[in-house]
């Protein structure tokens, strides 16, 4: 599936990115970890650097989803770039990339973490779940 629209990319010659998030587009956990060979062929890559590139996509995006939902929890930028550090956010974007983990569930799980370290240890058993 996800083959098919990496060709239907090349022909378009989206970058950067938008390629990746063409690429995303309807992919199932099972193939999020068979993406890396075909960002590889599409920057003309090796495989080491596309499953860099990949992974830094998942951390853009779970950062910013990140950043969006404790805001609207509250907390400020100063605050949120300060607790976000004690998180592993690359290493729970790398098992997103791999297939291991969904985006989704990396945003609670983080977003989890986040509010226990801004209520000194205490889980808010009050977060929502998937946004």
């Amino acid at each position: 599936m996800f083959s098919t629209k990496m060709h239907k990319q090349d022909s378009n010659k989206l970058r950067g990115r938008s390629a990746i998030e063409a690429a995303h587009a309807g992919v199932t956990v099972e193939d999020e970890s068979r993406l890396d060979s075909a960002i590889s062929h599409l920057y003309g890559v090796d495989n080491e650097e596309a499953i860099e590139i990949h992974a830094n996509y998942h951390l853009d995006k779970i950062l910013a989803s990140l950043t969006r939902r404790a805001r609207e929890n509250g907390m400020k930028s100063q605050v949120i770039a300060d607790r976000v550090k004690h998180l592993d956010v690359p290493g729970v974007a790398y098992q997103v990339a791999k297939g291991k983990l969904t985006e989704a569930a990396a945003d609670d799980a983080l977003f989890r973490g986040l509010s226990t370290i801004e209520n000194s240890g205490k889980a808010d058993d009050r977060f929502s779940i998937y946004g």
